[in-house]
């Protein structure tokens, strides 16, 4: 496992893991279980994080990191950066809105892989594409059931230029809970499967003939099935405007498409990360919370119905 901090983080690593705390931090930060009236439109502050994940998909080789960089939450009706991601969104129903988000994964420098001695090295990872989200509110109070159907194109950068990799289509069932147990804990947990075109099974597993060794014969990938994962995020208030939070994601890649290849080094793997957020700068405008608008509709709803079915069987 390689441990990176400091000034050889930040030149060989820093774009993806900013990514990844800007997600974290924002996450933690979004997760506040306090009324969406009280909660700013926008804040800006500060984070940490400590990040341990594989080099690619279904490899046995592992890295971490130790970062600090900055974030920003903006609860916009149409544009939104929070523990969704970053997205331009339109509602279509109370429970249903389609946007567009992107992502994103680190580089991987393959003269430090066993797996990939010799071959090009990985470059980062941005995604965009179109999500159907449907909403629904839970059975207990201040929870919510989420499906998320992204489909996004992935391009390449740094390996060399900006080269397309081919689409993912990922959907994930998620379940959040604010105020767990009538604490300030935010839980959220989901479960989600991965599949992909040819052209990033290709990225990520094909051996051309000339990278081909003894130990790593030539080899072409196909589209299809890559994995699932199932994962769990928790986030806590330390002060106003100090938060702790951490994330851990398992990974299975049984039956994936790409499992005959000689980079194919791991059934399952994981993600942790572990962090806290100062918020240093919010609006004094509140935020506008669809969600939390239709939930108190749904809410309102209920309790009507309740009262009718109560009057007629008097």
């Amino acid at each position: 496992m390689r441990v990176l901090i400091g000034r050889s983080a930040w030149s060989a690593h820093a774009l993806g893991a900013a990514v990844w705390l800007a997600c974290c931090a924002a996450a933690a930060q979004s997760a506040d279980p306090v009324p969406a009236a009280r909660q700013p439109k926008w804040e800006a502050g500060i984070g940490g994080l400590a990040l341990t994940l594989p080099e690619y998909p279904a490899s046995d080789e592992y890295r971490s990191l130790l970062l600090p960089l900055p974030y920003f939450v903006y609860r916009g009706r149409v544009l939104r950066a929070d523990e969704q991601g970053s997205r331009l969104r339109r509602r279509l129903a109370p429970y249903a809105e389609i946007d567009v988000s992107g992502g994103g994964a680190l580089a991987s420098d393959s003269s430090g892989s066993d797996a990939r001695r010799g071959m090009p090295d990985l470059g980062y990872l941005v995604e965009l594409g179109p999500n159907l989200r449907l909403g629904y509110a839970g059975a207990l109070p201040r929870s919510t059931l989420v499906v998320n159907l992204p489909l996004r194109g992935v391009v390449s950068i740094g390996d060399p230029g900006v080269n397309w990799r081919g689409l993912r289509f990922v959907p994930e069932l998620a379940y959040r809970l604010d105020g767990v147990l009538g604490t300030p804990l935010s839980l959220r947990l989901s479960l989600a499967a991965e599949l992909a075109s040819g052209a990033l099974h290709d990225y990520f597993y094909t051996v051309e003939p000339r990278y081909a060794t003894a130990a790593r014969p030539a080899y072409a990938a196909s589209a299809g099935y890559l994995g699932s994962s199932i994962g769990a995020r928790v986030s806590r208030p330390l002060t106003r405007r100090l938060r702790g939070f951490a994330t851990l994601r398992y990974y299975n890649y049984d039956g994936s498409a790409s499992a005959d290849s000689p980079l194919f080094r791991a059934h399952d793997g994981y993600t942790a990360a572990l962090g806290l957020s100062w918020s240093l700068l919010q609006s004094r405008e509140p935020a506008f919370d669809e969600r939390q608008r239709w939930l108190l509709a749904h809410e309102a709803r209920a309790a009507q119905k309740s009262r009718r079915n109560e009057a007629g069987g008097e």
